[in-house]
């Protein structure tokens, strides 16, 4: 998996949410892709840390994309990272050798936990997804943060499904966690934000180019249409927060039509994973036993 610009802002963004010297876990070994640009722009943000290696940071940029070196544990220890560990179905970079189809606890009694999880680009390309975020949820300390990053728009055939923000939402919701920050962005960073009450009163910047948006744009309801000969170019169309929402997309797209869905959620208690429904049709569930079972009205 390719850890990109938009990847390398996004960790960085979650260090005053972490212990000091935390641990991170990824789903998917990752290959360090970031620009120049984003590591720069990491660099001006982290002076004032602990525990981040700014020179180290200035010497792998100067190093260039080709020679970074292959592993994202590299970025993570110049970032103060204590312990990295990666699960994939091989063992490139180290990785443990278990399938992420498969529950981990169940499968291979693996209850360790991490200060950090992330999917990044690796859920989507996993058949069972129940099982992608309650692994993420299970590996997670209580207090520990989940970043996810998988594709949104026009990644076709890239993977077996494309996630949109009201997942992310939902998963929240379903599990207590407390959203520090949704949004959509193209690889290198440039996108829409929305901040949750985790990320405090007057949050920092996390992306390279960042429009903050209210939750509810990103909670909207747009619909994609055909339109010239061309072929098929995106057009947004809805009613209020649903309008804003399409022509933000359509402003990104202008610079990059591939478009990304991510969050940044701490997880603040230690409960079983709870499978959302979407909220749209919480209020359809009128049977007693599944709102029970979802967490649904009394029972939330």
């Amino acid at each position: 998996m390719s850890f990109n610009s938009l990847m390398a802002l996004l960790v960085r963004g979650t260090l005053p949410h972490l212990e000091a010297k935390p641990s991170v876990i990824e789903l998917g070994n990752q290959t360090l892709r970031a620009s120049d640009a984003a590591l720069e722009h990491v660099i001006t943000r982290s002076g004032d840390l602990d525990g981040v290696d700014v020179e180290g940071l200035r010497a792998l940029t100067a190093q260039g994309a080709q020679d970074r070196g292959e592993r994202a544990a590299d970025y993570y220890r110049l970032l103060g990272f204590s312990d990295y560990t990666a699960i994939d179905v091989n063992e490139r970079y180290g990785s443990l050798v278990m399938d992420l189809n498969k529950d981990l606890r169940e499968a291979y009694d693996y209850r360790e936990t991490f200060s950090l999880v992330t999917n990044n680009g690796t859920g989507e390309h996993v058949f069972n997804q129940d099982t992608i975020y309650r692994n993420a949820h299970q590996l997670t300390k209580p207090g520990g943060v989940m970043i996810h990053v998988q594709p949104f728009i026009d990644y076709v055939n890239h993977g077996f499904y494309s996630i949109h923000p009201n997942l992310y939402h939902a998963l929240a919701v379903a599990n207590g966690y407390s959203i520090i920050a949704l949004g959509v962005s193209n690889r290198d960073g440039h996108g829409l934000v929305s901040f949750g009450p985790a990320a405090g009163a007057a949050p920092a910047s996390i992306l390279e180019r960042e429009t903050r948006v209210p939750l509810g744009v990103l909670m909207s309801k747009a619909k994609t249409l055909p339109r010239g000969p061309q072929g098929w170019l995106k057009r947004f169309a809805g009613k209020g927060d649903g309008r804003r929402f399409g022509a933000e997309i359509r402003k990104l797209q202008r610079s990059s039509p591939k478009l990304l869905a991510f969050a940044i959620l701490e997880k603040t208690r230690d409960q079983a994973f709870q499978i959302p429904i979407q909220e749209i049709y919480e209020v359809a569930v009128e049977d007693a036993a599944l709102q029970q079972e979802y967490g649904l009205g009394a029972a939330r």
